[in-house]
């Protein structure tokens, strides 16, 4: 009886556990890259910001925008949208405050 439950274990419930491991270890190396990826798109959103306050001053948001949408598609980023630019125009008018 011992060694049909030793089998047991070995045949069956190991290999089902070091494959939930696997996919549990997959699923949080996913997770962990596409944040990487969220907080390197937002740093290079806000530096894009910066550089079109520098370059057009006070004013002429939609140029701004524009500038910032056509860099982050030069730099491999893809479509950045509408809400991302506020969202990070925001954040740098919050850090002018403090």
């Amino acid at each position: 009886m011992g060694d049909v439950i030793g089998s047991v274990l070995r045949d069956v419930v190991s290999p089902t556990l070091g494959a939930g491991l696997m996919v549990a270890g997959f699923s949080f190396v996913r997770e962990w890259a596409r944040q990487m990826k969220d907080e390197r798109k937002r740093k290079l959103v806000l530096a894009l910001v910066r550089a079109a306050e520098q370059l057009y001053g006070p004013g002429k948001g939609e140029a701004k925008r524009r500038y910032v949408r056509e860099k982050a598609k030069q730099s491999g980023l893809g479509e950045v949208a509408r809400e991302q630019v506020e969202a990070a125009v925001y954040e740098l008018t919050q850090e002018a405050a403090q």
